[in-house]
C-alpha cells in the first residue's frame, strides 16, 4: 500500500520562509490538505470547513508569535516540529502551552533537600 509514503510527498511542500526563529507554515495548504483527508472519509466537506481551519490556525499563530519569547527553546526545539505531515500551529500552540504549564507546576513545586 503506498498510502504512508503520501504525507511525506504533501508535507514537503507545506513550508515557506521561516522570519524572526518561528517556522512558516502555509496554513492554505495545510487546511486544504485536512479538508481533502475529510472528503475521502466522509465523501464531503465544505469551504466553511477550510475557513474555519484557517481562522483558528492564524489565531494560533498569531498566539505562538505574542508568547514566542516566554518559551524556552527545549520546549521549541520539543514542541515546534516543520518537517512532521501537515504542520499545525494549533498543535504547536497546545505542545508549547503544556510544557510551559508543566515548567510553571514544577517550579512551584517544594525543593526537596539532600541531607
Amino acid at each position: 500500500m503506498h498510502l504512508p509514503f503520501a504525507p511525506v510527498l504533501v508535507a514537503s511542500q507545506l513550508l515557506v520562509a521561516a522570519p524572526a526563529g518561528i517556522p512558516t507554515v502555509d496554513i492554505q495548504k495545510t487546511c486544504e490538505a485536512g479538508a481533502g483527508v475529510m472528503i475521502e472519509l466522509s465523501g464531503s466537506t465544505a469551504q466553511r470547513d477550510v475557513d474555519v481551519c484557517l481562522t483558528s490556525e492564524q489565531a494560533a499563530r498569531d498566539q505562538i508569535i505574542r508568547d514566542w519569547a516566554t518559551f524556552l527553546p527545549a520546549e521549541k526545539t520539543q514542541c515546534v516540529q516543520a518537517s512532521v505531515y501537515l504542520p499545525s500551529y494549533i498543535e504547536w500552540l497546545t505542545c508549547l502551552e503544556m510544557e510551559m504549564s508543566v515548567r510553571k507546576s514544577n517550579s512551584a513545586l517544594p525543593q526537596s533537600t539532600s541531607q
